[in-house]
Parts: structure tokens; sequence; C-alpha cells
């Protein structure tokens, strides 16, 4: 089986973080792992797959320019005209591609399981030594999600959307699964029940859920933690739930992304895998995004007026006009207030750098390769796009736009981003005009994230506004671009994020780190290959 791939399906596969660092493991210039479907019911996130699927069909060495030419494309419409002249120039890797990114919602009436089945099989084609990975939707055991809820609600359907993961290992039989979640799911509970512990007894027995033409159990473990030892069913025993947590940050991933991560192996294949090696120091967030291009914010709408009706603010906005000179003007207005009141010194004040040109960036920012400076230095950059693609700042409202200024220059000086009290502790004016703004409930509503060691987790909300993503440099005054977020999450600078810059923010927030799914991957290439021998 010397040089053979092994086959991997991906469910609920995202824009193909997980896939993405599985691609990523070579032996002797060849892929060790080739993706046979990827499974996801977003749109955009598929066309995201389908793209990144076609790169793959390609040598690294030989990719062609025309794909380069997707990325350097700043017009998303004519973007995704190019996407289609190259699927025609290259129709075998195209179709290929195609095949892969399955647009499909799982456990849903119009995708019934045997219509999922006869894909999966025709994907597999007849081999029986292969991998399954994915996340099932998360949002209703994360923690915002049921603080928002008062709980878990039984009924969600998304509670239940890990049992079509459960039921595909039962009719399946993958030789390894790789199941990723979040934190919350330690600590979830329906009715009563801790949702972790059913869920570690279906992954380990499938089939006494689900019925299938042969039984297999697996044996799940932890890629943190050593087990304890083994019970009478040969099962790995672990002292806490949270050994099967996996934080990023201890893992050459610069951002703080703590997830249930579970792997498991089946009970015919008697190997006790490793575990992830951890290293003493994060990754600084300034070595991973200083090098982009400098921004500035786009200046938005401001406030005119606030009043009342029926009970409730209304708000009267003006649109701002948007170009260098004004903002400029904007920013040298606020930046003055800010040092007027006596508690920041020459060393904080960000004139000098919030006076330069700033451009807004785009879909595609002609640059020199960028130079970056950690340890996953050729993991990022390829010499061949020449720029940076999804760098475009975001606009603002220009009072939360004075938010950002004082919030960057109060972490410049205190290495912590300010809490609202603190806000409100300098002036009444920064707070936001909302009644829960002295509530407490969203002290941390503007976070900076600091320059020096790994950033907060990049989440999905980050398509809704960039108040958790402020740029720690004041020069520039602005949220996070979809590239810095995706730097974050250590996506490769040529994975070309399709649709709108929301959907785009949407995606990354919801991906698997591709570095630590290559750290994972390298785990799982040793088990299967003892399989091999």
């Amino acid at each position: 089986m010397e040089n053979k791939k092994i086959p991997i399906i991906d469910l609920f596969a995202g824009p193909g973080g997980l896939g993405e660092g599985f691609s990523s493991i070579y032996d002797q210039g060849q892929r060790v792992f080739d993706i046979k479907l990827s499974i996801e019911k977003d749109e955009n996130a598929q066309k995201t797959l389908e793209l990144r699927s076609f790169f793959r069909k390609f040598n690294k060495e030989n990719v062609p320019e025309e794909y380069y030419n997707v990325l350097r494309e700043t017009n998303l419409v004519e973007r995704e005209k190019l996407i289609e002249k190259l699927f025609c120039k290259y129709p075998y890797q195209g179709q290929l591609a195609k095949e892969e990114a399955w647009k499909a919602t799982l456990g849903s009436e119009e995708f019934p399981s045997s219509k999922v089945d006869q894909r999966i099989k025709e994907a597999l084609n007849g081999n029986t030594e292969w991998l399954l990975i994915g996340g099932p939707p998360c949002q209703a055991y994360s923690m915002a999600g049921r603080s928002r809820v008062g709980g878990i609600d039984s009924g969600d359907h998304r509670v239940y959307l890990y049992k079509e993961y459960l039921r595909i290992i039962a009719e399946h039989q993958p030789s390894v699964f790789v199941m990723e979640n979040v934190k919350g799911l330690l600590s979830a509970k329906v009715n009563g029940d801790k949702v972790f512990d059913w869920i570690l007894g279906d992954l380990q027995n499938p089939s006494s859920i689900f019925k299938a033409s042969k039984s297999a159990k697996y044996r799940v473990y932890s890629l943190s933690t050593k087990p304890e030892g083994f019970n009478e069913e040969g099962n790995p025993i672990y002292k806490f739930d949270k050994d099967f947590l996996i934080h990023s940050e201890k893992f050459n991933v610069p951002q703080k992304r703590h997830r249930v991560i579970l792997l498991g192996i089946r009970e015919d294949i008697k190997v006790t895998p490793s575990i992830l090696n951890s290293r003493d120091k994060e990754l600084d967030l300034k070595d991973v995004i200083g090098d982009l291009p400098k921004l500035r914010s786009g200046l938005g709408r401001s406030i005119i007026s606030t009043e009342k009706i029926n009970g409730k603010k209304k708000r009267i906005y003006k649109k701002e006009v948007d170009n260098q000179e004004n903002w400029s003007k904007t920013i040298k207005s606020f930046n003055d207030e800010i040092m007027s009141w006596g508690v920041f010194n020459s060393n904080d004040n960000p004139k000098k750098e919030a006076s330069c040109s700033l451009g807004l960036g785009g879909e595609f920012v002609l640059c020199n390769t960028p130079s970056i400076n950690n340890p996953l230095k050729d993991w990022y950059l390829d010499d061949n796009i020449g720029g940076i693609c999804n760098h475009q700042s975001r606009s603002h409202l220009v009072e939360d736009i004075k938010r950002y200024l004082f919030a960057s220059i109060y972490a410049k000086k205190y290495k912590r981003f300010p809490r609202l009290k603190d806000f409100e502790e300098y002036s009444d004016g920064l707070l936001p005009d909302h009644e829960s703004a002295k509530s407490g409930k969203f002290a941390d509503r503007f976070r900076v994230q600091m320059p020096y060691g790994a950033a907060t987790t990049v989440t999905s909300h980050i398509s809704k506004d960039g108040h958790y993503f402020i740029h720690y440099d004041p020069g520039q005054c602005r949220s996070l671009t979809v590239r810095e977020a995706a730097r974050i999450q250590t996506f490769p600078d040529n994975y070309l994020f399709r649709g709108s810059r929301t959907a785009q923010y949407h995606q990354v927030g919801n991906a698997v780190p591709p570095y630590l799914a290559f750290q994972i991957a390298e785990i799982v290439e040793k088990i299967l290959k003892k399989v091999e021998a």
C-alpha cells in the first residue's frame, strides 16, 4: 500500500480547516491524505471548499497561474467568472473538485440517509481503511448560545446533529474518526443528563444506536492527555472531561481557541495514539499579522440624535464622506480630545501614524510578499501571489472609531484592553448608547487584540461587528480584516474565501485551525501506517 493515499470524508466541513491540515501532510512529495468528499450546507463555504479542492489537484510546483489570477481579482463578480474559466480550462481537475465539495444539509429530508450513504460509498470506491473528520454544528452547546436561551433546548435539532455523524460511523466504519466541537460540550446538559457522557458512550459503540450490517466499536482518545489506563472493555480511562480539551495556543496556533477534539480508533486496530506536543511559549499576534499592509478604517455613519419612540430608542444617522482627508481629520480630532485628558503621554500618542496615508485595502492588495517572523512562515506564505487577498477594512460607526482609538491607546499603555467601566471613568461620551452599557453584562464589549501573545478566539460573531477584534495599532484604528482573522486561524495566504466579506468572516470564524489539524494529522498518519504494515 506504499504511496497509496488515505481517503477522507469530511462532514460539516465549513470552509475546510480540518481538511486543509490533513491535506498538508506529505510523504516523498505526495499528499498522504486524499479528501474524497466534503459535505457542507452553506453555499459560500461550499464554494470555498470547491476552489481549494481544485488547488489540491496540483502539486505545489505546478499550480496554474490562472489560480493566482483568481486570487488577484478585486471584483467579486469578475472573480467568480474567472473561477468558471479556470474550471473550464482544467476540466478534469475542475470536475473532481465539484464532485468532492458537495452542498448538502445532513439530517434533512432533502438529503436522506440513503442518498448520503450512496455518495460516501461512491467516494470511498471500496476502500475499507479510511478517515472520517468533521465537527457537527455546535451553536447549541456553546456557552454564548446557552446563555441567550437560558440553557439547551432539547428540541433544538443542532443538539442531535452529531447523531448523523454517529450514524455514518456505524454504517461505514472508518478506521479512525476525528470529531471537533466547542468547549461548552463538556458542561452541556439536556434534561439533566450530561451531553458529553452520552456522546462519548455512543461514539464508543455506534451500533447500539444505529443498526448496521456489521458492528464495530471504537476506543475514543484525547489528543492532549495520555489515558490513565484502560477499563475491562479496553476503553481508555481519563480522570477529567477536560482532558479532551485542546488549548490551541499551546500548539503553535496564535489564538486562545479551546475546543473538544475526540480521536476514535476502530477496536480491531491495536494502536495507542501519541498526543500533541505542546509548546511553552505562545506565538505573538504581532508576528502573525504585523507584516500585512497597514489599512485605515472606513468612515460609516455618525449619530446625529437619539430619541425614544414608544419606549424604544431610535437613532438618527448621517452618512459621512469616506476619504483619507476626512478620516485623518476625524482621527486627529479624537486623538486631540483623548490626549487632552492628561492621562496618556507622548509615547502613547498615535498622531504620527494616524496622519499617514492609508488605504482601505481590498479583495486583493498588491504588495511585496509579506515577511512573517515566526516558525509558521513557510506555512503561511506563497511567493506566487504577489500580494495579499481578503484584506479589506470595514467601515465603522464614527462614534465606535473613537472608542477603537481610545481602546487601542489604552491597551498600548496598560497592556490590557479596557472594560466598559474604564470607558466610563475617562469620559461618559465613550460609553455606547445602549441600555446594557452599564449593566455589567458586556464589560468586554470592545476588545483590543494584544500584540504580544496569542489572540482571543476568532468566532463567527466577527461577521457582525469588529468590537471584539480591534487591531492593536492605534494608527490604523479599525477591526481585523478577513485575512488577519484567517492568519490567526492559520489559513495559508493562498487560501481564498469566497462570497461577500460578511460570508468570508463567517467562514473563518467557524473553522478549525488548519495548523492544529495538521498536527493531528501527523498522529493519525502514524496510526494508519501501522494498519498498513
